[in-house]
């Protein structure tokens, strides 16, 4: 049923565009490609007389500039949105020789919502809300009813984006690829696999212990397709997993460093100071070449080393990955999202 009474804030809500909070190009945001062309060949700015380019910028950067252009990106796209049901309302009103509004609230049937959905709402954000519940009653409404309008306009929208055979033109944002050293550390795979998955993860860190099992996976889905390669980043406080990366480097030394590896991450829960030598001795390796290797200096240089690309690359937490060069920026589900990057990444380079 149409709700005649509907305030004027709802009535907004089904009429006038969607705008986001903060949409427009800011400073940060015009030089990460706000504007179609900055005039200067692509420059973003001059300093003692060179011109530089975003592929002159550090992997941080780069990924930053990403990310505000993505959100520029994102924010285009709602209000395209926006404009695509402000065409539309104006030539319906004008077949159907009405007000826009008028036809709006003809296609958006709203229903007011029940006692039970007010009290649930006023439940669960009970602690935000500094006013009894009777006193905020007729707000709670109107809020879920603009809900309930919003999400029945963006239907309306999708419907007729289809029916007009609706194309966004704007250029989606790629990406920076990030350049890794990665030589000398462990991988699996062929050397000239299409797909190079890079990942940066400590022996202590439970993410990472579940991120070794997708990997695992992984691997036996893609085959040779696909060339991992493991890079440690201990930044537990403890120390531990710095030490067990260590243990690593002596473990890969005598050609068994997966079997330590997945060994590390099964015994997580108890590893130790003394998790090294247990588990050289457990998968059989020389104990007394491993002993000399982990009180030397080359494993603690390698582990550093490893250390300070994840710092170059502008890491903070583990597991990271990479593929192709390209960070994952893991939402929800890993193995999917970690899955979807690779068949991406195997479409780009024709595999």
């Amino acid at each position: 049923m149409v709700k005649r009474w509907l305030c004027p804030l709802i009535l907004a809500t089904i009429i006038l565009p969607n705008i986001a909070a903060g949409t427009g190009c800011t400073s940060a945001e015009a030089v990460s490609g706000c504007t179609e062309d900055s005039g200067n060949g692509g420059a973003l700015f001059r300093f003692s007389g060179k011109e530089f380019h975003e592929s002159d910028l550090n992997i941080q950067v780069r990924e930053r500039l990403h990310q505000l252009a993505s959100k520029y990106y994102q924010e285009r796209r709602l209000l395209m949105d926006s404009a695509v049901w402000q065409i539309y309302l104006t030539r319906e009103a004008e077949r159907q020789q009405k007000e826009p509004e008028q036809v709006a609230m003809e296609m958006i049937n709203l229903v007011q919502p029940t006692e039970e959905a007010m009290t649930s709402f006023y439940e669960a954000n009970k602690e935000k809300i500094s006013a009894p519940y009777d006193q905020v009653k007729r707000q709670i409404s109107q809020f879920l009813m603009q809900q309930q309008a919003l999400e029945e306009r963006s239907k309306l929208v999708e419907s007729i984006k289809k029916e007009g055979e609706y194309a966004f033109l704007i250029d989606k944002p790629q990406p920076p690829v990030a350049t890794i050293d990665t030589a000398g550390f462990p991988s699996k795979g062929p050397m000239l696999a299409p797909v190079e998955v890079v990942e940066f993860a400590d022996y202590q860190c439970p993410h990472c212990k579940t991120a070794s099992e997708i990997m695992q996976r992984l691997e036996t889905q893609y085959g040779e397709k696909i060339r991992v390669v493991f890079m440690d980043f201990p930044i537990n406080r403890s120390g531990i997993s710095l030490k067990v990366a260590e243990g690593a480097v002596c473990a890969d030394q005598q050609g068994k460093f997966w079997v330590y590896h997945y060994g590390a991450f099964e015994l997580q829960s108890s590893l130790s100071a003394s998790s090294p030598l247990d588990l050289a001795t457990k998968i059989g390796l020389d104990t007394a070449r491993f002993n000399d290797c982990l009180t030397g200096t080359e494993a603690a240089a390698k582990v550093a080393k490893s250390k300070a690309e994840a710092l170059r690359l502008g890491l903070d937490s583990t597991p990271t990955f990479f593929v192709n060069g390209i960070r994952l920026n893991a939402a929800t589900n890993l193995e999917n999202e970690l899955s979807e990057a690779i068949e991406k990444a195997l479409k780009e380079t024709g595999s």
